[in-house]
Order: C-alpha cells, then structure tokens, then sequence
C-alpha cells in the first residue's frame, strides 16, 4: 500500500510542472496564481501549526519547571526538620546513655534473648 505524497511533494510536483509549461493563456495563470496561493498558504499553515506545538511544548515544560521547582524546596524543608529532629534525637539519646545504669546499657548493645 502506497503513503500519499505529502503536500510539499505535491507543490514539488506542481512547481516542476508550472516551470516546464508556457504560460499562453489566462487560464493558466490563473491556475498558478492560485496554486501559488494554496503553497504559500498551506506552508504559513505548517509553520502556524509548528509554533503553535512549540509554543504548547514550552508553555507545558515552564510549568514542569515550575511544579519541580516547588516539590524542590517543599522537600528540601522537609530534609532540614528531619536532620534537625534526628540531631535533638540523637542529643537525648546521648544524654540517656550518659544517665542509664550499666545494666541498661548492656541490653542496648547486646541483642535481647527474650522478646
């Protein structure tokens, strides 16, 4: 099964074909004079459509950026309370060793045998 040509293969073909005719009557010129407009305005057309996507592709990538950018600092705020809880934890848990019998401190560093 044979693609279509695409529209710049056809003004391609079109525009070999006007090049090796001789323009003898208005009907003709005509014909090119619209087919001039039809190129022009089919490509105006693509580039529209392509700026159009480009534009789209940009906005939606500013809005990514936008959104991570966010998420960044909300879980960069995130990190800093938990080091700092994690920095009073370990503060206390200093403190506790200091306080605690050897007793204590033996069931700390040796695994429990009974649960």
């Amino acid at each position: 099964m044979e693609t279509p040509p695409s529209p710049s293969q056809v003004f391609r073909y079109l525009d070999l074909q006007t090049e090796h005719s001789v323009i003898e009557d208005n009907n003709n010129t005509q014909f090119i004079t619209v087919f001039e407009f039809l190129k022009n305005f089919c490509g105006s057309s693509t580039v529209a459509i392509d700026n159009k996507i480009e534009q789209a592709m940009d906005l939606v990538k500013s809005h990514l950026m936008y959104a991570v950018r966010e998420e960044v600092e909300v879980l960069k705020e995130q990190i800093k309370e938990l080091m700092d809880k994690n920095q009073q934890l370990e503060y206390e848990n200093q403190i506790l060793k200091n306080s605690a019998s050897p007793e204590t401190l033996s069931k700390l560093t040796s695994p429990s045998s009974s649960s």
